[in-house]
């Protein structure tokens, strides 16, 4: 009977008359589920099916857990609304959970929790089922990881719209992963060795592969992208071995392998801080583990923030060593220089300046702009994270902190006024374009990279939800600083509180190249589009060092900001990014 009802929909649905009541069947290997129907931003139809439970819920004794694959279920479930997001704090005052990797919440008594350990949900969208058109199925599989620094954000569509995809013959894929301690508590030994919301992505990846042929898609051609948080996540992927097999292209947006909110490998003791807030510090990590594991979500979300650690970069991926299956056997940099990795198609880049969205969050307050502006040095090595316990970064042993920021001063600044611009450079240089430019130069050696900037500033450009602070108090001259992190983003995703560029708008034209290249690019390996004339896209060489400006009209350039690169090179700053036999860690 089942099997005759859903022969009769797949009839129906290849009628033009399809209405929004019409409810689609997609048979998977855990159970039924029924969706609906939509329009994309041109007008045509698509099907969505939102909150389909790809894991077993990630609580009790499965917390700091790899996940499980659902059991299954009986009957037809509703595919209709997105599932719980993951246990997190958000801003009480914004509107839109912003995708970047350093957006901090600032205030503890303007924020609340959100979410819930119960979370690992996925999202489909898709233009066509099987049986409706021969023609169209198998179609290329998308999957976005959403970023927000491993600790904020989810795959839902109030901020990543699928309506821009759906214009194209494609299926997306979106989904939210553990976030946080819950995603990525570590004791750095066996007890508690991490990465968990990176092994909920694997196996939603696996999820693809059983299930996405249902929905239209080829699992042979599946691409993985995401931006910030959710590009370092790509590249980790692409990294492990355990992503072997499970996708065939990558696209890196702003975000890198060893970004500093990803296998930068430099926090630690934050597992015996959570552990003392909770009354679960113990000598050995077993017992602590187990303490902290049988705590109530809520109790545990509230205890992390008492910590101070909520609204920055805290646990996050790292090299899991102990694991029986590490996700990250060794440094990023490691498997990268050897070639240890998945060997596909690979777009990697960022945009024109990255700081340019989460500059304020480097100047808390008036008194510090100030010290800033007049170039008082403790204050610059502070702004650099060059001193102290540094959240990010540490200095190489025996370096001189003050003297390594007046190089970088004398660099950006020499004898000239502080500049809103020049603080956007050199901190767009600090947190993106160093760690995404090795990362490419080291991945090109064993695999077909494409490089690129977006800087597009033309008529009809979009704005960014201004949820963040602008910097419009600072004490410079304030001129328009470019392309920030997450503007990208705007050409690629509608969402709830963003207009849809209209059809035949300029801006519109953006959205159409941008969205036909990443979807081309996922159905042949090669970036290429039409909508707006553009030269060949060539791989990037460390001999040629060619990227694509993506904008409204796209061109080749070459070694892109390759003289303030070269400059970083020197500092001396403990990164992955700096050779390994430059670099001499403290411990």
């Amino acid at each position: 009977m089942a099997a005759t009802l859903l022969t009769l929909l797949l009839a129906a649905s290849a009628s033009a008359q399809l209405s929004p009541p019409y409810r689609p069947l997609v048979t998977t290997l855990e159970g039924t589920v029924s969706g609906v129907t939509d329009r994309s931003a041109d007008g045509s139809l698509f099907f969505s099916f939102k909150g389909i439970r790809y894991a077993q819920p990630p609580v009790g004794p499965l917390r700091f857990e790899p996940p499980l694959r659902h059991p299954g279920w009986r009957g037809i479930v509703g595919a209709l609304e997105h599932g719980n997001k993951c246990s997190q704090f958000q801003a009480s005052n914004s509107s839109s959970r912003s995708s970047s990797s350093n957006n901090n919440l600032n205030n503890n008594n303007n924020i609340t929790r959100i979410g819930d350990e119960d979370c690992l949900f996925v999202n489909v969208y898709t233009r066509q089922l099987p049986g409706q058109d021969s023609s169209l199925t198998g179609l290329p599989v998308m999957v976005y990881i959403h970023g927000g620094g491993f600790y904020v954000g989810s795959g839902d569509s109030d901020d990543y719209g699928p309506h821009y995809f759906m214009d194209e013959p494609v299926v997306l894929v979106t989904f939210n992963y553990r976030l946080g301690p819950f995603g990525f508590f570590t004791t750095h030994d066996a007890a508690a060795p991490g990465n968990y919301g990176l092994l909920d992505q694997v196996l939603l990846l696996q999820w693809v592969q059983d299930n996405i042929a249902a929905f239209g898609g080829n699992p042979g051609l599946v691409t993985i992208f995401g931006h910030s948080a959710g590009g370092a996540s790509v590249s980790l992927l692409v990294l492990s071995p355990l992503g072997k097999g499970l996708f065939h292209r990558a696209i890196s947006q702003s975000g890198v392998s060893f970004s500093l909110f990803a296998a930068s490998g430099k926090r630690r003791g934050l597992a015996d801080k959570l552990a003392t807030q909770l009354g679960c510090l113990q000598p050995y990590s077993d017992a602590m583990v187990d303490c902290v594991k049988r705590t109530p979500a809520a109790v545990l979300l509230e205890a992390w923030k008492a910590t101070g650690e909520h609204d920055t970069i805290g646990f996050i991926p790292r090299v899991d060593q102990e694991r029986f299956l590490p996700l990250l056997p060794e440094d990023a940099r490691v498997l990268l220089l050897r070639g240890s990795f998945t060997v596909v198609p690979w777009i990697s880049g960022m945009t024109e300046l990255e700081a340019a969205t989460f500059l304020p969050f480097g100047l808390p307050d008036e008194e510090f702009v100030e010290a800033i502006a007049q170039k008082n040095l403790v204050a610059w090595s502070r702004f650099l994270q060059l001193t102290g316990e540094s959240l990010f970064r540490i200095l190489d042993c025996g370096a001189n902190p003050i003297e390594e920021t007046i190089r970088v001063l004398d660099f950006f600044i020499g004898d000239r006024r502080v500049t809103v611009g020049a603080l956007a450079r050199l901190l767009s240089d600090r947190l993106i374009v160093n760690e995404v430019t090795e990362e490419i130069r080291l991945a090109s050696v064993h695999a077909p990279v494409y490089k690129y900037v977006f800087d597009h500033r033309g008529p009809g450009r979009p704005t960014l939800s201004r949820t963040m602070p602008a910097p419009a108090n600072l004490p410079f001259p304030i001129t328009e600083l470019g392309v920030g992190h997450n503007e990208d983003i705007l050409y690629l995703f509608t969402g709830d509180i963003r207009e849809f560029q209209q059809p035949g708008t300029r801006a519109y034209f953006v959205v159409r190249f941008m969205v036909n290249l990443w979807a081309n690019f996922a159905r042949t390996g090669r970036p290429s589009s039409d909508v707006l004339p553009m030269p060949e896209w060539p791989i990037f060489t460390e001999r040629t060092q060619l990227h694509m400006r993506l904008n409204s009209q796209p061109e080749i350039g070459a070694k892109l900001f390759g003289e303030r690169v070269n400059f970083w090179k020197t500092v001396r700053i403990n990164e992955q990014y700096r050779h390994l036999l430059d670099r001499r860690p403290c411990f």
